[in-house]
């Protein structure tokens, strides 16, 4: 694994001046989208918090990326652990869906709603395109919120193209880690279809 001291430059998109001469952007950190809050007031000390439904992290102006590496990492991990004890609401789960659409597709698409589904037990996800209407299958609940995006960002694909054609794939595709959630959730479904007890859903609609 490449050590976090080697990284220089985290990949910064959506850069905006905030109030207070903060400076907002998103990065990934370790296969995690963050808001990275970037604040000339702060000198030593970071922290983390949820904000409209995505991991925001605060750190000072001057901070080395691989510093915010490494202390973002953990302070991101406890954050997840205490998320995973809770479930996500509808409200949570609709703010990332317009954050994902902001980010990776342009806002070409917007969700009217967005909502857990417990019904939703042949696929990971539904989307009515004639409403809006996206519908989440709770089976996702405590997978890695990377996982989690790549149905959101495939359910919020269809607003814009209905059928899996390769129009679709490549709009889908700007999320840079579907590929990624999709063989996470083939390998979900290949478990659980070999063994007993519960059984995952295998596909999307």
């Amino acid at each position: 694994m490449k050590d976090m001291d080697t990284i220089s430059t985290l990949r910064r998109e959506d850069i905006e001046q905030l109030s207070g001469g903060r400076i907002s952007s998103i990065v990934e950190i370790g296969g995690e989208t963050v808001r990275l809050i970037s604040s000339a007031r702060r000198k030593k000390t970071i922290s983390a918090k949820m904000h409209d439904g995505m991991i925001e992290l605060s750190v000072p102006l001057r901070m080395r990326d691989a510093d915010i590496v490494r202390s973002g990492t953990a302070l991101i991990s406890k954050l997840k652990s205490r998320q995973r004890q809770t479930p996500r609401s509808d409200s949570e789960l609709y703010s990332r869906a317009e954050h994902l659409a902001r980010v990776w597709l342009g806002s070409e698409v917007m969700p009217t709603s967005v909502v857990w589904s417990d019904r939703q037990t042949t696929l990971w996800g539904s989307c009515t395109v004639a409403t809006g209407a996206i519908r989440i299958s709770t089976m996702l609940h405590g997978m890695p919120q990377w996982v989690i995006d790549g149905v959101l960002v495939h359910e919020l694909a269809h607003l814009k193209y209905t059928d899996h054609g390769q129009e679709f794939r490549d709009f889908a595709a700007r999320y840079p880690r579907m590929s990624e959630a999709n063989a996470f959730l083939d390998g979900v479904s290949f478990a659980q279809h070999r063994g007993e007890g519960k059984t995952f859903p295998d596909e999307y609609d």
